[in-house]
């Protein structure tokens, strides 16, 4: 919760008025100037507010010249947490409406700028640590990285982790130097090359293997199902990894940093067409790429996770190929990059300034903010080589954010009346503790199985796969939230 309370500097009740020498306004150099008597009773009720809530933040806001310090500084005395000074040194020109425009951008940045700041606005600053260090683990760059080793081994016949080394890095360096806004810009370029590259290749792979008919032909039917041969409990669990979009940090980051509803809501609708059509393109290339196995133009032993680089290197004639490369890598460095800057935020805005300097700077938010992309990158890629395939990865990724924050911030946009402390608490916590818990027992002490190329345990008879642990900690996240909101007695987070 913050409170903004707005602060006006004006004469004291004993100081002289006298006209200045150039007719033009008061002489300023007998007054003593003082905050506003029913400003200062606005800023004890904040005050008052704040304690009766227990938590939140009162900011005290003042237009006006050098001054006004003076004024913020007793603002702060009284209590208020922080202040915001908007210089403004020829006040006595502008009208009520013209001060309300300046007062616009500063009290409009004091809105969410990241996923735990939502948390953190339903459930307190408990729940929000949590959701900070959900969104940290779901924002490294792991799947990023391991993709950067397939593309090294394939196309470059490096070792994998030259590849992560080299290839990260790179993404990396630009990362810590550029901020928020270069790695829009930069994603931007990235993701029109990248879909450039794509339409370029598909009529290349097609052409390989002969077209859709041989594709028909030789591929099984269940290829062409839409249930295939796989097990409807693991259909369901990588269909509802999809869910993680509706939680998705990077998303959020960039929906805040709109302009207007209006540019959110176009994005969402060209992107929804844009990627409905990536996706297809992708499914129907790796299923290109199987029947080039099966035809042998790709080795048997291709591994399915480099089967798709695979295809593109034997289809694409020269020059095409170093297009199709630069693609390959715009799509890795553009999610790289994105995903740093949101965990590094996330160190910086959601963990060190409210639990341990409120008062940062901008300066020191941004070297903590570069730290914690830094701390990202690295343990990203001691996740990446940890995994023996990047589908498993990315459900391990996908459960960590579904199981931990879907259900608070679902529940809290549309039941407001269940916005209890423990709830949020208890919801993010336990879903985050068992997703990680339940993921490294069973990477620990399962077999990894090399048909169904994922870890499997033996668990009172029945074959548990990895990727059903959401079959667990997505109940275990709900019934700690309905916990926290029958023992919660208190009143619903405002």
């Amino acid at each position: 919760m913050k409170i903004a309370v707005l602060i006006k500097q004006v004469p004291g009740a004993e100081s002289p008025l006298q006209i200045s020498s150039d007719q033009k306004w008061v002489d300023e150099s007998a007054v003593a100037y003082v905050m506003n008597e029913s400003d200062n009773y606005a800023l004890e009720e904040a005050l008052q507010i704040k304690e009766a809530h227990g938590e939140g933040e009162v900011v005290a806001v003042s237009l006006g010249p050098e001054r006004v310090q003076k004024t913020i500084r007793e603002a702060l005395a009284k209590g208020a947490d922080r202040a915001i000074h908007i210089r403004m040194d020829t006040v006595e020109a502008i009208d009520p409406l013209v001060t309300a425009g300046h007062f616009k951008n500063p009290l409009k940045e004091e809105n969410f700028k990241t996923l735990p700041d939502i948390l953190d606005k339903y459930y307190g600053k408990k729940t929000r640590y949590v959701g900070a260090v959900t969104s940290f683990i779901y924002s490294l760059p792991a799947l990023s990285l391991y993709g950067f080793g397939m593309l090294g081994e394939v196309i470059l016949g490096w070792e994998p982790i030259m590849g992560m080394v080299v290839l990260g890095g790179i993404a990396l360096v630009y990362t810590l130097t550029g901020g928020f806004w270069a790695v829009a810009f930069t994603d931007s370029i990235q993701f029109v090359l990248m879909c450039v590259v794509l339409a370029m290749a598909f009529p290349f792979a097609m052409n390989l293997i002969g077209g859709f008919d041989e594709m028909i032909e030789v591929l099984e039917p269940s290829y062409f199902d839409t249930m295939g041969d796989m097990s409807i409990w693991l259909i369901i669990i990588y269909a509802s990894t999809g869910l993680s979009i509706l939680v998705e940090p990077t998303f959020y980051q960039r929906i805040f940093a709109a302009k207007s509803y209006k540019n959110v809501r176009n994005a969402l609708v060209i992107g929804i067409f844009i990627w409905g059509s990536y996706d297809w393109i992708i499914t129907i290339l790796a299923m290109a790429a199987k029947v080039a196995v099966i035809q042998g133009t790709l080795p048997f032993d291709v591994a399915p996770d480099a089967a798709l680089l695979t295809v593109m290197v034997a289809a694409l004639p020269a020059g095409a190929l170093g297009l199709f490369m630069a693609g390959v890598l715009s799509t890795e460095m553009s999610t790289l990059d994105s995903y740093c800057l949101v965990a590094g935020g996330n160190v910086a805005y959601d963990i060190y300034k409210p639990a341990f300097k409120p008062d940062a700077t901008d300066q020191e938010l941004i070297k903590t903010t570069r730290h914690g992309i830094l701390l990202s990158w690295v343990l990203g890629f001691a996740m990446a080589i940890s995994f023996d395939q990047m589908l498993g990865l990315w459900v391990f990724m996908a459960s960590i954010l579904i199981s931990s924050v879907l259900a608070p911030i679902l529940l809290g946009m549309y039941v407001p009346n269940f916005r209890k402390p423990l709830a949020g608490f208890l919801s993010a916590g336990l879903g985050l503790v068992s997703t990680v818990i339940l993921n490294i027992y069973i990477m620990t002490n399962g077999v990894f199985d090399l048909e169904e190329e994922t870890y499997i345990i033996d668990w009172f008879g029945i074959d548990f796969m990895l990727e059903f642990v959401m079959y667990i900690t997505v109940p275990i996240s709900l019934i700690g939230f309905f916990v926290g909101v029958l023992f919660d007695k208190g009143d619903h987070h405002e």
